[in-house]
């Protein structure tokens, strides 16, 4: 069973954006240049705090401590904002998962991994379900779910049929949790017991070839 560990709900992020320089005074011109990583490296703690729901160009700029328009020079508009903030967040995930695990737990462990950085981040996984925008680090978690199951042997179609399986399965696990009540979370344990059933048993009604097939990309940008 792969262990994980649990990250605090309650732990209040701040922006590294802000801790590490002065803050900018508002409007006129800024004494410090702003890059497009300055706006993200401020929403990251406002999404982890509040939630994507609170997260706007002004709360944004407040942070910041400059004005609206001066962020509208970096992004066009909140749903931009949104999406670029969403794409930050699916770079956290690390997809560099021990060797010695076996194929099966390597796919849980990568999973689970995706369920810890959005749940820190609460809606942007929805976000991610919802997005037509190709994501590449999104791609780089399903290739390396992909590169997993040919390298244990499944044909290109049988790796690609349980991928989007997974697909089907972690997105319906994200939109599982966002009714609870306050207080209220879904233990990872449930999660990993059904990637755990759903690999088990796809396994058990293909056969792996002798000779892995060649790696082939995913053909969205969403997550497994």
């Amino acid at each position: 069973m792969v262990l994980v560990k649990p990250m605090s709900a309650r732990t209040v992020i701040t922006s590294p954006a802000l801790s590490t320089r002065q803050r900018r005074s508002r409007g006129g011109t800024q004494p410090l240049p702003l890059t497009r990583d300055d706006i993200l490296d401020a929403a990251l703690p406002l999404v982890a705090n509040l939630g994507l729901e609170a997260l706007t160009v002004k709360a944004v700029a407040d942070a910041l401590g400059i004005s609206s328009p001066a962020v509208y020079h970096y992004v066009n508009g909140r749903d931009d904002l949104l999406d670029r903030l969403c794409e930050r967040v699916a770079r956290e995930i690390d997809v560099d998962v021990p060797a010695s695990l076996t194929w099966s737990d390597t796919i849980v462990e990568v999973l689970l991994r995706m369920h810890r950085v959005f749940e820190h981040y609460p809606g942007v996984g929805a976000r991610v379900l919802s997005t037509q925008r190709r994501s590449r680090a999104a791609d780089r978690v399903s290739q390396k779910v992909l590169d997993v199951l040919l390298t244990e042997g499944f044909t290109s179609g049988d790796a690609m049929d349980l991928l989007a399986t997974l697909h089907f399965l972690f997105g319906g696990w994200l939109l599982g949790t966002r009714p609870l009540r306050p207080g209220e979370t879904l233990d990872p344990a449930l999660l990993e017991r059904s990637v755990h059933w759903a690999l088990d048993g796809y396994a058990n009604t293909v056969s792996p070839i002798t000779t892995p097939g060649p790696a082939a990309g995913p053909d969205h940008g969403d997550h497994p």
